[in-house]
């Protein structure tokens, strides 16, 4: 058994590569984004490739790449029903709609004109944000019809940047940096950040064409993160930012899985598996009726706060004690799936 592995430092292929590494385990690197990607799993039974969105390039062909390795036989991560609507919300309101899940109440318009029938009856304040971003990037609090009404007109024509500006969340960057070595340290890579944002500016089209807003759910100090890899569940809670009603990249995670409301977590095992995803994120908040409803969900995340979990439930409710790298339990999942069709198989 040969498997390939795309290689992008500072990525979750880090430890793929070191895992296989040590456990003897044989595989390829492999450039998936390359003319001749398909020929290069020749000889392959199965392929990781932790693409993300802050590369246009990924967003151009990485879907596509990995719907024609699914079709082509290859067991991939992520497959496609794991990421097709990554970095989408847009893909992502309808995708939970369909499955029944807990969506918070969401709306996009195409039409600028049911969109101003829709902000003309409807109660504010609402959440707008952009089908791309993490980290609470391109999310806003609109507060009155009149500015619904300037995104809308601001959406129909010059549109919005995909990408953040390099000033963008910069309180919150500065409070994460807690030392005055990390304080010089990112001042002295601050010219080729700001190239790297400026050239992924230009790279990426500007989103138009399309208004998202969200019911905003007040009286939320933190949300809950449940990330899902397959008979998995670990969970943190993330407090807001000073003075702002977002959590997401603030980077105050709370563990105390004590006080998480288990019904998250139940959740999530019932959307991942209804989807069939390998591994899902999902940032919960809660209604007036304290019932815990998605905001977002992502296969994408950041690997470290995962670790950082004591343990994790399984399907059964059943407590697992001990730190888990998440790319080593997707890695350990992706070697029985192939070992699972090479069965079948014979």
């Amino acid at each position: 058994m040969i498997i390939g592995i795309h290689d992008r430092p500072g990525s979750f292929s880090d430890r793929w590569i070191a895992y296989c590494t040590a456990k003897g385990i044989p595989f390829r690197r492999v450039n998936c984004l390359a003319t001749d990607v398909v020929a290069q799993c020749g000889g392959l039974e199965g392929l990781l490739w932790h693409w993300y969105h802050g590369d246009p390039t990924h967003l151009l062909v990485a879907r596509q790449i990995i719907a024609a390795l699914e079709a082509k036989g290859l067991v991939v991560f992520p497959n496609v029903a794991t990421c097709w609507h990554y970095d989408d919300k847009v893909a992502q309101k309808y995708l939970l709609e369909a499955v029944g899940a807990p969506l918070i109440p969401t709306w996009v318009f195409t039409s600028l004109q049911d969109a101003r029938r829709w902000i003309a009856g409807t109660t504010w304040p609402k959440v707008f944000k952009l089908r791309c971003g993490a980290g609470s990037a391109n999310v806003r609090l609109v507060r009155s019809r009149n500015e619904a009404a300037a995104l809308c007109r601001q959406a129909s024509g010059r549109g919005f940047p995909a990408a953040a500006g390099y000033l963008t969340d910069i309180q919150t960057r500065l409070r994460k940096t807690k030392t005055a070595q990390e304080f010089w340290v990112r001042l002295a890579r601050a010219p080729q950040t700001l190239l790297n944002v400026l050239a992924l500016r230009r790279k990426m089209t500007r989103e138009k064409g399309y208004v998202y807003f969200q019911e905003f759910l007040p009286d939320n100090t933190f949300d809950t993160r449940i990330t899902i890899i397959g008979d998995r569940a670990f969970g943190f809670m993330r407090a807001n930012r000073p003075n702002d009603f977002r959590a997401s990249g603030g980077g105050s995670i709370i563990y105390a899985p004590e006080k998480l409301d288990r019904r998250c977590v139940e959740i999530a095992f019932r959307v991942a598996d209804h989807i069939g995803t390998q591994s899902l994120a999902f940032d919960f908040l809660f209604n007036p009726q304290h019932e815990p409803m998605i905001g977002e969900i992502s296969y994408c995340y950041m690997s470290s706060a995962v670790h950082a979990c004591a343990g994790h439930w399984d399907h059964q409710g059943i407590w697992h004690a001990g730190h888990v790298w998440p790319e080593e339990a997707i890695l350990e999942d992706f070697l029985a799936a192939i070992r699972r069709k090479t069965q079948t198989a014979q």
